[in-house]
C-alpha cells in the first residue's frame, strides 16, 4: 500500500534497511522450543501489523498454546498467495486484494481476522499546496493504475468534493519513495502515503491534507487468511494460533512501553518517535477482537472489479468467516485475558 502501513512497502524496505536485512526477514521464523505443532505463516510485509507475531514469540504466547510457529517473510501478496494455495503456508497475513484475485481464479481463500478495515492512506502534497480548494487542476501519482494506492487517491479526492477523472492529472509514478521524490523535484504536486505521514512529512515540508482513516474508507488492509481446506482440516490448530494471536493484540494494546521496544527491534527502526506515532496510529484502530469486515472486503472487491470482469456480482462476505473468533469469545476466552 511512514514507517508504518506496508513500511513504505517491499521496495522501500530494503531501501531504507538494505538488503541485508531483507534477506534476513526472509529467513526469519519463530520457533518454540516446547512446540507439539508446527504451524506456516507467511508475511508479505514488515510493518506493525506483523510486529504482532515477533510479540506472540517473545513472550511465548505460540508455545503456550502448543505451537510450533514459522513465521516467513515473502515480499509480494501474489507470490505470498500462491505459496500459501500451493500448501507450503497454512496461514498469511496481507492485505484483502491478493485472497481475492487468487479467489477469482478459482482458490478458496478465507479471512478470518482484519486488524485494519480502513482505507490507511494521507493524502500529501507540496509545501505551497495547503487546502483542499487548492488541489483542483494539480497534477497526483499513484505506483500503477488499479494498484490500491490508485484506489486510495481516488476515494480520498471523491470524500473531498475533488474529481479524480475531470478535476486533476493522475500520473503513473512507482512506489512510495519514487512518489515522494516526485513531489519534492516538482514532477507531481501529490499522493498518497501509508499513514502515518506526519513525521516523515514534517521532515520533508510537505503537507498533510488528509487522512482516510479519518474519513472512515472501509477498505480490508490487513487480515489473516488460509485456504478453506486447511482451515476444515486444522480447526483446532488455528484456533490455537488464534488465542496466541488475540493475546498479543491485548498486550499491545496495554502494555504501551515494552510494544514499543519490542516493534522498533523487530522492525531495526531507531527513531523511537517514529515508532511511537505508528504505535499510536495503529492502537487506535485495532480491535481487541477483530472480526473480518464484509463491508471492507466488498470494497476491495469492488476495486478489482473495475479492471477484472470476473469480480462483478461478487459477494465480498463469502470471502470472509467469523466463526473462529466468534468461538473464542464465545467459550470466554476473550473475557478471560482481558479479565472482565
Amino acid at each position: 500500500m511512514s514507517v508504518w502501513g506496508e513500511l513504505r512497502g517491499d521496495v522501500a524496505l530494503m531501501k531504507k534497511f538494505g538488503v541485508a536485512f531483507a534477506i534476513f526477514l526472509l529467513f526469519w521464523s519463530i520457533r518454540d522450543g516446547y512446540s507439539q505443532e508446527r504451524i506456516r505463516v507467511g508475511q508479505g510485509s514488515v510493518s506493525m501489523y506483523s510486529g504482532l507475531m515477533y510479540i506472540g514469540k517473545d513472550r511465548g504466547l505460540f508455545a503456550k498454546y502448543g505451537l510450533m510457529t514459522e513465521v516467513i517473510y515473502i515480499p509480494g501478496g501474489t507470490t505470498n498467495v500462491q505459496v500459501l494455495v500451493s500448501g507450503n503456508l497454512d496461514l498469511s497475513q496481507l492485505s484483502g486484494a491478493p485472497g481475492v484475485a487468487a479467489n477469482l481464479e478459482g482458490a478458496d481463500i478465507v479471512y478470518i481476522a482484519s486488524l485494519l478495515d480502513r482505507l490507511n492512506y494521507q493524502l500529501v502534497t507540496r509545501a505551497e499546496i495547503k487546502s483542499v480548494e487548492q488541489l483542483k487542476g494539480r497534477k497526483f501519482g499513484v505506483s500503477r493504475f488499479g494498484s490500491s494506492a490508485d484506489f486510495g487517491l481516488r476515494a480520498v479526492l471523491k470524500r473531498l468534493g475533488v474529481d479524480p477523472a475531470k478535476d486533476v492529472s493522475i500520473l503513473q509514478i512507482g512506489d512510495e519513495p519514487a512518489r515522494i521524490a516526485a513531489i519534492k523535484s516538482g514532477n507531481i504536486d501529490g499522493t498518497v502515503a501509508n499513514a502515518p505521514f506526519g513525521m516523515e512529512a514534517e521532515r520533508l515540508k510537505l503537507n498533510v491534507i488528509a487522512d482516510s482513516v479519518k474519513m472512515a474508507i472501509p477498505f480490508l488492509n490487513t487480515g489473516i487468511l488460509g485456504s478453506k481446506r486447511y482451515l476444515d482440516k486444522q480447526d483446532a490448530k488455528v484456533l490455537n494460533f488464534l488465542r496466541a494471536y488475540l493475546e498479543a493484540i491485548k498486550i499491545l494494546k496495554t502494555e504501551k512501553e515494552y510494544s514499543v521496544k519490542a516493534l522498533a527491534k523487530f522492525t531495526r527502526v531507531e527513531n523511537l518517535k517514529a515508532v511511537q506515532e505508528g504505535y499510536d496510529y495503529f492502537n487506535n484502530q485495532l480491535q481487541p477482537v477483530p472480526y473480518p469486515s464484509p463491508e471492507a472486503m466488498q470494497a476491495v472487491v469492488a476495486q478489482i472489479a473495475e479492471t477484472n470482469p470476473k469480480a462483478r456480482g461478487v459477494d465480498g462476505k463469502n470471502y470472509v468467516t467469523d466463526r473462529y473468533l466468534k468461538r473464542l469469545e464465545e467459550e470466554g476466552f476473550v473475557k478471560k485475558i482481558w479479565g472482565k
